[in-house]
């Protein structure tokens, strides 16, 4: 597990980094000092965007990624990754910040869906 990068994944933020540059939405900046460390925010609008991993953050989307030992170590890490996911969100919530998170499995297949997500927040930001 101390092999796992909380920056830079390629399956995630670098993946939606490349989108963001290709389809021209600019003003982000990455990883500043707010609840949860946002993978991407637009200071201006107030908009932060997390890319969870599917594995990390216990989503349920259908892939059979439970792990096979240490099941309860796991299943606790994971229902408290979501917990602190929460927190995080609300606290940011009640700062004024949009919060949008896309899970990865969404960021692979349907990463126009995800980007659209992000400009309509952005849109009603003004």
């Amino acid at each position: 597990m101390s092999k796992v990068k909380s920056k830079g994944n390629e399956t995630t933020e670098l993946k939606l980094a490349r989108l963001l540059r290709k389809e021209g939405l600019k003003g982000w900046r990455r990883h500043l000092l707010l609840p949860g460390k946002p993978d991407f925010t637009w200071t201006r609008k107030k908009v932060v965007v997390f890319v969870d991993g599917c594995f990390w953050h216990g989503h349920d989307c259908g892939k059979n990624i439970t792990p096979k030992t240490n099941h309860e170590e796991w299943a606790s890490k994971l229902k408290k990754n979501r917990a602190r996911d929460q927190k995080n969100s609300r606290l940011l919530s009640e700062k004024g910040w949009t919060v949008i998170r896309i899970w990865e499995c969404t960021l692979r297949r349907e990463p126009l869906k995800a980007l659209n997500r992000i400009r309509r927040a952005l849109n009603d930001a003004g």
